[in-house]
């Protein structure tokens, strides 16, 4: 029993490869284009729901965040926090270059009961979310 090898035609696998690596080539120096889509204007908290520390050395942070759509840098954005017994407090932050909105707000065991609304403003009220401070049983 003898063993020949199979014959190679290289120069048919040759033109065959030339294409994907031309293909490679041309997609490799191609400058990649990422579309920029723009992000809406929006504020939001890390959880609806937040149970009141029962102890004055006890509290809980709100991360707020937000963004605001075609922001001006070193503009004033407003935060109005409305409680549940319609009282409200203002808190006037600025945004990120980008419009990005980054802020705390405690909660401790003094914090009212019920829905508390969040609203942005910038020039206007553009957007808003609420949460909700539990008793602790």
């Amino acid at each position: 029993m003898s063993f020949k090898p199979k014959k190679h035609n290289y120069v048919m696998q040759c033109s065959a490869l030339l294409p994907v690596l031309l293909g490679i080539l041309i997609v490799g120096i191609t400058p990649i284009v990422y579309a920029v889509e723009e992000i809406e204007t929006y504020i939001a908290i890390d959880y609806e729901e937040f149970e009141q520390p029962n102890s004055k050395y006890n509290y809980q942070e709100i991360t707020i965040i937000g963004h605001v759509q075609e922001y001006i840098r070193g503009d004033s954005v407003t935060i109005t926090i409305t409680y549940p017994d319609e009282s409200e407090e203002e808190i006037n932050t600025y945004a990120s270059k980008d419009g990005d909105i980054y802020t705390l707000l405690h909660i401790t065991h003094e914090s009212q009961l019920g829905t508390h609304m969040i609203f942005l403003d910038y020039g206007a009220d553009i957007a808003y979310t609420s949460f909700e401070i539990l008793k602790v049983e």
